[in-house]
């Protein structure tokens, strides 16, 4: 039988679980430029954006993790257009310059650390492989999963808890 509260879900988001490509430019002043209220709302979500609410009401713990800064824009968009449940932990870049798969797994470290983690499992969805593989690399019960492949795990889980 599935325990959801042995199993966390980690997502990201540019890519994975919203299109925010129109707010992406060439360099990251681009990208604090086209950060503004109007882009932001103009993001899309994605057929993984669903699974954030649907996987926490079914009792699963789920983060949000991104290699970016958030604005309270994008804590708005989360809440509001995507429905994201404000129990659901975000975790941003701050103003750390490491590259974004050395940043993600520093964030996401304590899940291995914390005695009540350690033998959880931990999906980390992400369209980034650099991001999969350093996720890994925190141990084996450390999961990084593509959008497709972590969408198809969502789709059996819930069928088993039906």
């Amino acid at each position: 039988m599935i325990r959801p509260q042995e199993n966390i879900f980690i997502f990201d988001l540019d890519g994975t679980t919203i299109d925010s490509s129109h707010r992406q430019g060439e360099t990251l002043e681009d990208w604090f430029r086209l950060n503004t209220a109007e882009n932001v709302m103009k993001d899309k979500p994605l057929l993984l954006a669903k699974a954030i609410r649907e996987l926490w009401e079914s009792g699963f713990r789920v983060l949000i993790c991104t290699s970016r800064t958030l604005s309270a824009w994008d804590y708005e968009y989360l809440y509001n257009r995507i429905y994201v449940p404000v129990a659901v932990k975000v975790i941003g870049r701050g103003n750390s310059k490491m590259d974004s798969h050395t940043l993600k797994k520093k964030q996401l470290s304590y899940l291995q650390n914390f005695k009540h983690f350690k033998h959880a499992n931990k999906f980390l969805i992400d369209d980034s492989e650099p991001n999969r593989i350093s996720f890994e690399e925190l141990g084996s019960t450390c999961w990084g999963l593509t959008p497709a492949s972590g969408n198809e795990l969502i789709e059996h889980l819930k069928r088993d808890l039906s």
